[in-house]
């Protein structure tokens, strides 16, 4: 019978975070952001962290890393960067996802990104993705060619690309920064995206510009924080950050300089960096789901995830499922044109929800949220 512990990160004792990380590991993805470091990171940054552990007879059974909101809702570690998560457990282990997070004391948790082995998954969680990964089986060669037999034309205009850039603007440079004020440029890059396309900021907060920066300035451990950046007669033109960690690279803020998009220079940094993986202790180039128009380019495996609210077995759960569904019902009812607007500000709430944890920032957020969406419903 399993029996449920919450603890603080601070807690964690090393014959923990080792089960914890062998667990990660054992789903395959060699995720940084299922290691116990990120966990620790991000708990440097934030106050709600908390982490369920679950015991049996053999000892550490399942781990989930959360931040816990208020009414038993929990989401998981690194939202709204956690382009990957999951309620880790032993392989022999058989307790469903739900059914633990009513162990731990939850009413509910919203994922976006879930990996799983239930099969069927929770109620509420439906197929997202897939995530997408460039992963060197043999060598960084072999991946080119396994990449470019799929799509010879694309690889053909990366080289092309390439070579006009150098004889352009000068020598072409791939490396690893240390240094903070590049890191800096490339936020600052990433926020005027943001508000050019209307998307929320999730870099305003000021925990999440923290949490790039714990990562970036650590030093020892498994999992750190990457800047790979493109540099061309000595100028940046793209840059790319993360966590990286087990020989996987997980980009959380990719931008380029707008000014030499002709050259196409983030497909070129990413081109460049899977040809050169070895050198940068790389096996696998996680992407993540969404914007598959890019990165169709650079896959050759999928993982299956699954997003929603998963919700433990209780009667208050049954009825906010009940009342969840009623909204739904009444939003259908009003036709095509008002249902998909509502479909839409529920997303761009959760995503707000996910990233501030001010009400201040989450009605900022929320009224320049829905301001553009209605412009967006005059327009049509």
């Amino acid at each position: 019978m399993l029996r449920c512990e919450t603890i603080k990160i601070e807690a964690l004792t090393a014959q923990d975070q080792h089960a914890w990380t062998a667990m990660a590991l054992a789903t395959g993805l060699a995720s940084p952001l299922l290691h116990p470091e990120f966990a620790q990171a991000v708990s440097t940054t934030r106050n709600d962290v908390e982490i369920a552990l679950f015991r049996d007879a053999k000892g550490l059974a399942a781990v989930f890393a959360y931040h816990r909101r208020p009414g038993g809702f929990a989401r998981p570690i690194g939202s709204a960067f956690s382009d990957i998560h999951a309620i880790l457990r032993r392989q022999d282990v058989e307790t469903r996802d739900e059914e633990l997070l009513a162990l731990a004391g939850l009413s509910r948790a919203r994922f976006a990104a879930l990996f799983t082995p239930d099969k069927p998954p929770a109620a509420g969680l439906e197929p997202v993705g897939p995530s997408r990964a460039a992963i060197k089986r043999s060598t960084a060669d072999a991946l080119i060619a396994e990449l470019q037999a799929e799509h010879p034309k694309r690889f053909k205009d990366f080289r092309r690309r390439l070579r006009k850039l150098e004889t352009e603007h000068g020598e072409i440079h791939l490396e690893v920064s240390s240094d903070p004020a590049t890191l800096d440029e490339l936020i600052s890059w990433k926020r005027l995206q943001y508000r050019q396309t209307g998307r929320h900021d999730v870099l305003a907060p000021r925990w999440t510009a923290k949490m790039m920066h714990t990562l970036f300035a650590k030093q020892d451990g498994v999992v750190s924080g990457k800047l790979y950046t493109l540099r061309v007669g000595g100028r940046l033109i793209a840059a790319e950050y993360g966590p990286q960690g087990h020989g996987t690279f997980h980009p959380w803020l990719a931008a380029y300089d707008p000014e030499m998009s002709p050259y196409s220079p983030g497909h070129l940094l990413v081109y460049l960096l899977l040809s050169r993986m070895e050198e940068f202790g790389l096996t696998r180039y996680e992407m993540g789901t969404g914007h598959e128009d890019y990165k169709r380019y650079f896959t050759n495996h999928r993982s299956e995830l699954f997003s929603g609210v998963a919700r433990a077995p209780n009667l208050e759960e049954r009825l906010r499922e009940a009342a969840a569904q009623l909204v739904q019902a009444s939003l259908a009812l009003c036709g095509k044109r008002v249902h998909g607007f509502g479909e839409r500000i529920h997303s761009r709430i959760d995503h707000i929800a996910a990233a501030e944890i001010s009400t201040a920032g989450r009605w900022a957020g929320l009224t320049r949220a829905a301001s553009m969406l209605l412009a967006g419903q005059r327009s049509n």
